[in-house]
């Protein structure tokens, strides 16, 4: 889905939060999708660094456990959307294009 946006030219996967950190740190992404399971780390924790280094990244937060507590908490951390894979995965590309 993402990779048919005419506004995105590059993508980058990390699988754990040091190889995102690295990416983080190289290519300086204008917008991270990020889990808030990760298996090395808290995606949530993963967002307070980022963000506390690169304020202008925007990140859109994903998880399964979308519950009303994670989306205050990601939200009032700096998230700028929060998205539940179950139910709103879809939405992800339109979010994407108001930052092109």
């Amino acid at each position: 889905m993402i990779r048919e946006l005419d506004c995105v030219s590059d993508i980058f996967i990390s699988y754990d939060c040091a190889t995102a950190l690295k990416n983080v740190e190289e290519q300086q992404p204008d917008m991270i999708l990020l889990d808030i399971h990760l298996p090395d780390r808290s995606g949530i924790e993963l967002l307070e660094q980022i963000l506390s280094t690169y304020p202008q990244i925007k990140i859109i937060m994903v998880t399964n456990k979308a519950s009303q507590y994670y989306r205050e908490l990601c939200l009032g951390l700096g998230a700028h959307h929060f998205i539940d894979k179950s139910k709103e995965f879809e939405m992800i590309p339109s979010i994407i294009e108001t930052y092109c």
